[in-house]
């Protein structure tokens, strides 16, 4: 029981310092936090081999100079449309945004949103390669949303640019209950001790 007890105080203690050690970086679900009234939505950005993408934008956060984590999203890979001189070929391109950031001034030097937005990475398979177009169907990559604002900066905008998920930073009101819930259990086992017992 004993052993049992530290092991216990040692995980606290770890998860303590894990949090003193994210203290200096504020978490903001981008979706949730208010921001510049009439800025971010939903937009149709053009990119290249006229595939189209549904975007959607944040609002434009105004904060303090500092680290932000704004969460992970989760971009997925999309096929090319056709081109009337893009060659046999063409449908079996596939294309990965990445995430739009900003960072600047607001009113000021912040960039107004983008109309078109050109792939962070291209990939293209022969047709008759079944496991290489296979591959790209419901591929994705994930991206840590960190950024920081510095010195004489006040504004955030963050953008996601053809299918992706959003993952928020902060946690459920669900997980704060079962935090609490495993908290009072632990209490309760301690309590049912019975007193001047030992342990070999």
């Amino acid at each position: 029981m004993t052993s049992t007890i530290a092991k216990t105080l040692a995980a606290a203690a770890l998860l303590g310092v894990s949090g003193w050690a994210s203290a200096s970086t504020t978490a903001i679900d981008l979706f949730k936090t208010p921001g510049v009234a009439g800025s971010g939505g939903h937009a149709i950005v053009a990119g290249p081999c006229y595939c189209e993408q549904g975007a959607d934008f944040s609002p434009i956060l105004l904060l303090a100079p500092g680290t932000y984590d704004f969460g992970k999203v989760r971009d997925y890979w999309v096929q090319s449309g056709l081109t009337p001189d893009g060659g046999p070929d063409q449908p079996n391109l596939y294309l990965l945004f990445s995430p739009w950031e900003a960072a600047g001034t607001f009113p000021g030097d912040l960039p107004f949103l983008p109309t078109d937005a050109y792939p962070s990475s291209y990939a293209l398979c022969d047709q008759d390669d079944a496991a290489c177009n296979a591959g790209y169907m419901g591929a994705f990559k994930d991206t840590e949303l960190i950024l920081t604002v510095g010195p004489g900066q006040n504004a955030v905008e963050i953008g996601f640019i053809g299918p992706y998920a959003y993952t928020s930073p902060l946690p459920e009101a669900s997980c704060y209950a079962m935090s609490m819930l495993g908290l009072a259990l632990v209490g309760a086992a301690f309590r049912r001790r019975p007193a001047g017992r030992r342990t070999r």
